[in-house]
């Protein structure tokens, strides 16, 4: 069993809209920041949701974008409805591109693939 395709097929406009992001709206210098959420998992027959940063080559977040994704977090837990279950925000690092290539690790502990299944089967 798989999920569905992307609708898009179009992963390019990521990230060239990154760069309409910084060529058009506001600079970080007026407290205007922009990142993306990775994934957001969601099963609407067990009402969970999770949310989930990803990182290659054992990258870290940065400083701002901890905080962020801290605030997003602390505001899901406060405000979701009751008969749902958020996860958490997590963040998912890889050593390099994926597991074909080096370890993963799962909020800073290292986690084999068939466990971060596991993890990720809401």
């Amino acid at each position: 069993m798989s999920t569905k395709h992307e609708f898009t097929f179009r992963r390019g406009w990521e990230i060239g809209f990154s760069q309409w992001i910084r060529e058009n709206l506001p600079d970080s210098s007026g407290g205007y920041l922009a990142s993306n959420i990775d994934f957001i998992l969601y099963n609407y027959n067990t009402k969970k949701i999770m949310l989930l940063e990803i990182k290659f080559k054992k990258r870290e977040m940065e400083t701002w974008q901890k905080l962020m994704f801290n605030n997003i977090h602390k505001w899901m837990t406060k405000g979701i409805d009751e008969d749902w279950e958020y996860l958490g925000f997590h963040l998912i690092q890889f050593e390099n591109s994926g597991f074909e290539d080096g370890r993963c690790w799962y909020d800073g502990r290292e986690i084999l693939e068939c466990d971060l299944v596991s993890k990720l089967t809401i």
